[in-house]
């Protein structure tokens, strides 16, 4: 199994997308990017998304490094979709 992952990350943003910042939200790990995208639509719509105090709020696709990927393969480990 390869050691590259990637999550998708949600931000809240000013109108103009020049100010963004991260809105906690559970993360998923999924084994490429075309895993996630299915799942943008349904990110943006959730309630955290909802209920986001931004004027925009976007989806991100973010590589996770080799190295959070191993410490979240410890004890726990974390599902890859």
């Amino acid at each position: 199994m390869s050691l590259i992952a990637y999550t998708l990350l949600l931000f809240g943003c000013a109108d103009d997308g020049a100010d963004c910042e991260r809105i906690a939200a559970p993360e998923q790990m999924y084994a490429a990017p075309d895993q996630w995208e299915a799942q943008v639509e349904t990110a943006l719509g959730s309630d955290i998304a909802l209920r986001a105090d931004y004027p925009v709020v976007e989806a991100r696709c973010v590589k996770v490094p080799h190295k959070v990927l191993a410490k979240a393969r410890g004890p726990r480990s974390v599902a890859m979709r």
